[in-house]
């Protein structure tokens, strides 16, 4: 059915956004970071965050606290920036004997939000690092409503066989023997190197089990196995080389899905005050057209060729990223003068943003009723863009929202089918 007229209604608005902000998350193991080859990998990392900009930033094989250091200064507070803060950096507790140390740590904004504490589970392999954070809502000091996230950021076993596989279910074990400590409300994110292979793996029938107190979901929920699997080609997450490179890391082509968020059911309920946004959650550079190939042989299409190559060097392991929608105005993401989301409209099939400046949003567009019936993230660079947004909605009125969490673009549209 195509599209016979289109007739836009009303002045276009844009002001502050009130009662809405997104949270860019990810999580990324930087592959004994920061070893010197390839040399310069800080500035790799900085290219791939300058694409893919964050607010909350966990990362595994983390060596050394100058190694984190250099991610916080020159990968994330560059060009002048201060907002981003390291959770105090823990060098590895557990299995002090083992020649191999590598430990994980949370990067996050300190305008939008506040450590609260943080706490090292002990295991066999690895530490489980637990960071419980607190959003800077602009109204708590009135309200005190706190809304807290807690992060327990994971690396488990590597490696495939039975062993392995028992020692992962032995991690998880005190990761969820921690979790029945929490009110069964709370909002929670289990993130990082998981090194599973299957949804059969003892590990993940415990992290997932449906008798614990804070449940936790895989948001993909596939069963099965996932190595080699081609159905599963677009959440792959390693390795993004076919040979190692510089002696260092695997190789195979992209056919594993070792990166791994899990969220409770708080941070999936829609109407909860911060929630994960549905289709946010991804492999960074994955179309799903490289299975078995490294990632520079995916389209270029989502991702730009330089930021393929930037995954390719650094990593190989791709990060896993998703977003948190907030209900509520934060301290870090204040009006300011300059919006980039300047200009929205529709054309039928296209999105078009005249936007001031680079920038990230969340586009709605909801039916007479407030009902959402498209929700996605776009990007957007300086000046005017056009974007796909794959769905044609029925004849009826509808209510365009571009928010980029400082500010709200408004279009209300009416579609007309013969």
């Amino acid at each position: 059915m195509t599209l016979r007229l289109l007739a836009f209604f009303g002045a276009f608005i844009v002001r502050s956004c009130v009662g809405q902000t997104t949270f860019h998350m990810m999580a990324y193991n930087l592959l004994n970071f920061p070893d010197p080859n390839p040399a310069g990998k800080q500035d790799t990392l900085a290219k791939i965050l300058a694409y893919h900009p964050v607010d909350l930033l966990v990362c595994e094989e983390v060596k050394t606290a100058a190694g984190a250091a250099l991610v916080l200064n020159n990968a994330l507070n560059v060009n002048g920036g201060t907002r981003f803060s390291l959770a105090p950096y823990i060098a590895q507790q557990s299995d002090p004997w083992s020649n191999v140390k590598l430990a994980q740590c949370l990067f996050y904004d300190h305008d939008k939000f506040t450590l609260k504490r943080q706490e090292t589970l002990l295991t066999a392999i690895r530490d489980i690092n637990v960071f419980t954070l607190y959003v800077n809502d602009v109204t708590l000091p009135q309200t005190q409503d706190t809304t807290f996230l807690t992060i327990y950021a994971v690396h488990l076993k590597a490696s495939s066989g039975t062993s392995n596989e028992n020692e992962r279910a032995d991690m998880a074990q005190v990761l969820m023997d921690h979790l029945a400590t929490l009110p069964v409300n709370s909002n929670v994110i289990v993130t990082g190197d998981m090194n599973m292979y299957a949804a059969t793996e003892p590990a993940y029938g415990i992290l997932t089990a449906t008798n614990n107190g804070v449940i936790l979901h895989d948001p993909l929920n596939f069963p099965g196995n996932w190595n080699s699997n081609p159905a599963m080609a677009a959440q792959h997450t390693q390795s993004t080389r076919t040979n190692a490179i510089y002696s260092d890391g695997a190789g195979g082509g992209l056919d594993d899905r070792f990166d791994v968020g899990l969220f409770s059911d708080a941070l999936l309920a829609a109407n909860n005050r911060i929630h994960m946004v549905q289709g946010s959650y991804k492999p960074l550079g994955n179309s799903g057209t490289c299975f078995n190939q490294s990632i520079t042989s995916c389209s270029t299409v989502q991702t730009p060729a330089a930021i393929l190559r930037a995954l390719y060097y650094m990593s190989d392991h791709l990060p896993l990223v998703y977003d948190l929608d907030y209900s509520g105005n934060v301290t870090g993401v204040a009006a300011t003068a300059g919006t980039p989301a300047a200009g929205l409209w529709w054309d039928g099939r296209m999105v078009h943003v005249r936007a001031q400046a680079p920038g990230t949003g969340l586009l709605r567009m909801m039916d007479p009723l407030g009902r959402t019936i498209l929700q996605r993230e776009l990007r957007w660079s300086a000046g005017d863009n056009s974007m796909e947004i794959g769905m044609e909605p029925a004849q009826g009125t509808y209510l365009l929202q571009l928010c980029d969490g400082r500010t709200l673009a408004v279009c209300r549209i009416v579609t007309l089918r013969p």
